[in-house]
């Protein structure tokens, strides 16, 4: 059977496009910036491999695989 995309780079754009809906900034390939209360005194990132909706008011670093 003839596929048109690679099951794994199928995954990883439905994984980007999930991520850019919720709010996440693309950064490279891979990296994603997610920035919550723009008005904190205190800027502080928080990087991790694993985005969740939880994390809305945080200012995120996402590095995928």
């Amino acid at each position: 059977m003839n596929r048109l995309i690679d099951p794994d780079e199928l995954e990883a754009e439905r994984a980007a496009i999930e991520a850019e809906s919720i709010g996440w900034l693309p950064l490279e390939n891979g990296a994603y910036l997610h920035v919550g209360d723009r008005d904190e005194e205190e800027v502080v990132i928080t990087v991790t491999g694993v985005p969740d909706a939880g994390m809305a008011g945080m200012n995120v670093l996402l590095l995928g695989w």
